[in-house]
């Protein structure tokens, strides 16, 4: 993933806004977003909790690999299908209409994975010098894992899972590069 410039690079929202109404989502939801005219992909609220330590409530997301204007087979809205690993995330996204409330459902037990980790980089420059850390923030040893499939073990927004997922779609062509 290339890294944002500058400070003003990585603040410029490139998601389009799909709806003007201000809602908070909640565990089950489906949504959709939007990090290209035309282009729009589906995601879940999973669960809200505090993670990393922390003693607010956040929320855990999956984005899965299904474009499309309409609600994918279910088949594609699994947690085998995610186009980037699970993001802790804030209420943003609904909350300023750049993701879309489209249905709820309760969740089962094939809809979430059995564990949820993180990447957390030590901040020596190398990407091979990483730990991967569980739901609250622990050291999880021995794990053999791509860190590249993960998420940052840290709080994101809609904007961050957007410049990620517009990185995805435009090493595949689907998107102009930023």
């Amino acid at each position: 993933m290339r890294a944002p410039r500058t400070l003003e690079e990585a603040n410029e929202v490139s998601a389009v806004r799909l709806t003007d109404k201000r809602r908070f989502a909640k565990v089950g939801d489906f949504f959709r977003l939007s990090p290209h005219p035309g282009v729009i992909l589906w995601g879940r609220l999973i669960k809200r909790g505090e993670f990393f330590g922390t003693d607010f409530q956040s929320n855990l997301v999956y984005i899965y690999d299904a474009v499309s204007e309409e609600r994918p087979p279910s088949e594609l809205l699994r947690p085998n299908n995610l186009i980037i690993g699970p993001c802790v995330v804030n209420n943003l996204g609904w909350v300023r209409g750049y993701w879309e409330i489209m249905a709820s459902e309760p969740l089962a037990s094939h809809d979430v994975l059995s564990k949820h980790l993180f990447v957390q980089y030590r901040g020596t420059g190398s990407p091979d010098d990483y730990d991967i850390l569980d739901e609250r923030g622990k050291i999880v040893p021995g794990v053999r894992i791509d860190p590249n499939s993960l998420s940052q073990s840290g709080f994101g927004n809609f904007n961050y899972v957007d410049w990620v997922i517009r990185q995805i779609l435009a090493s595949r062509g689907l998107v102009p590069p930023l």
